[in-house]
């Protein structure tokens, strides 16, 4: 059988080019090297927030990708759930910014409400009035069990007549030949499609490494922890910080950023890029982080793999300046991993003639990634260049 398409890579990026193309009446082979999914897509914090993306193109995508989230919640009830997004500031200058914020997304129809300290805390419990200073909330953001989310959405995938879904099979090789591109596994299986597709993740030196290990491109390793359930405490949708207001590129457009003074913060969690998220699950557990360490794609081999108590320690410690909890016990944690491109914040090119690439898509793939796949797919069948994809619509 000759595909439409085939996809390689079953992660966010992979997985909704798929759901894209089906819906699109193709016939799809999606393969991956993995029994169940592991990589970036279910090692995130599973938030799905427009609000933090730069303004324009990355927010917009971010915006119809709640949509595309939204026809799956019937779906997957208890692993997909829109309880909206709450930045807290911790000084009066972050404050400002919230507010400058409050207004663009009055201007670009983004539902947004300013809280005082008091209504934050209305809103969360357990914040600290030491630390809140104001507060904006984001009524339709989502957050997703990213284990969950996956099992469902690729058993949804699997229940599709015109997918063949091949898990376990790792590719070796993608190149024309006379009746289409020829897609080798080291189990020794061949496919042909029409087209390939591949979103690789952070695995960038299996198939043409000369075009992903580029010196734009980055790995980037994440650490994360979950508290053991904490009965009686309520943190409802995603709670961002005063560092993540500093972090994230939607407030680094405004004049004021540059006015903020520097965070009374030790200097080891900007050594360690940390900016304190947290978002609770429905056992009551509460997912703490995330830090950032950076390794050259050119030279892959130096990429940390090794767990480092300090940030784990380094972040419980942020988190218990921000939130009064009952207790603070970690009952798991973990690092992820994904890919950058510093220049254009994704890859988007084409190997050959009818061979794609699409990767180093940074912390965005969970938010945008939906959006964006959908416009990689059409523009892959209708001939036009993935460069298109990047452009904003107004």
């Amino acid at each position: 059988m000759k595909f439409d398409i085939a996809i390689v890579g079953a992660g966010v990026l992979g997985s909704f080019s798929a759901y894209h193309a089906l819906k699109a009446g193709k016939t799809v082979l999606l393969i991956d090297a993995s029994t169940n999914p592991h990589g970036a897509t279910v090692r995130n914090f599973g938030q799905v927030v427009p609000s933090g993306m730069n303004l324009n193109l990355w927010r917009n995508l971010g915006r119809r990708s709640l949509e595309i989230y939204g026809e799956l919640t019937s779906f997957m009830h208890d692993a997909l759930w829109q309880h909206g997004s709450l930045y807290v500031a911790s000084s009066i200058e972050e404050a400002g910014l919230l507010e400058e914020m409050h207004e663009i997304n009055r201007e670009t129809n983004y539902s947004s409400k300013l809280l005082t300290s008091t209504q934050c805390r209305k809103h969360i419990s357990p914040l600290k009035q030491s630390y809140c200073h104001g507060g904006l909330f984001y009524p339709q953001e989502m957050s997703a069990e990213s284990t969950l989310l996956m099992k469902y959405f690729w058993k949804l995938l699997k229940d599709e007549i015109n997918l063949h879904f091949k898990r376990a099979s790792l590719v070796i090789a993608v190149e024309k030949v006379i009746n289409g591109i020829e897609i080798r596994c080291s189990n020794g299986e061949i496919y042909i499609s029409e087209q390939v597709l591949i979103c690789c993740g952070h695995q960038l030196s299996r198939i043409f490494p000369q075009l992903l290990q580029t010196e734009e491109m980055q790995l980037s390793k994440l650490q994360m922890l979950r508290t053991q359930p904490i009965v009686g405490v309520k943190v409802p949708g995603n709670l961002l910080t005063g560092l993540t207001i500093r972090r994230y590129e939607a407030f680094k457009s405004y004049p004021n950023y540059k006015n903020l003074p520097a965070p009374q913060i030790g200097p080891d969690l900007g050594k360690f890029g940390i900016h304190l998220l947290l978002r609770q699950s429905t056992d009551g557990s509460i997912i703490i982080g995330d830090s950032h360490e950076y390794f050259s794609a050119q030279d892959s081999e130096t990429l940390d793999y090794e767990f480092r108590q300090e940030i784990s320690t380094l972040m419980v410690a942020e988190a218990k300046r921000i939130l009064d909890l009952p207790h603070c016990n970690i009952a798991r944690t973990w690092n992820g991993y994904y890919s950058q491109e510093n220049s254009r914040e994704v890859l988007l090119t084409s190997a050959a003639e009818n061979i794609h690439l699409v990767t180093g898509i940074g912390g965005k793939g969970m938010t945008t990634g939906p959006a964006l796949m959908e416009r990689v797919i059409k523009s892959i069948f209708e001939e036009n260049s993935l460069e298109e994809c990047l452009i904003y619509d107004q």
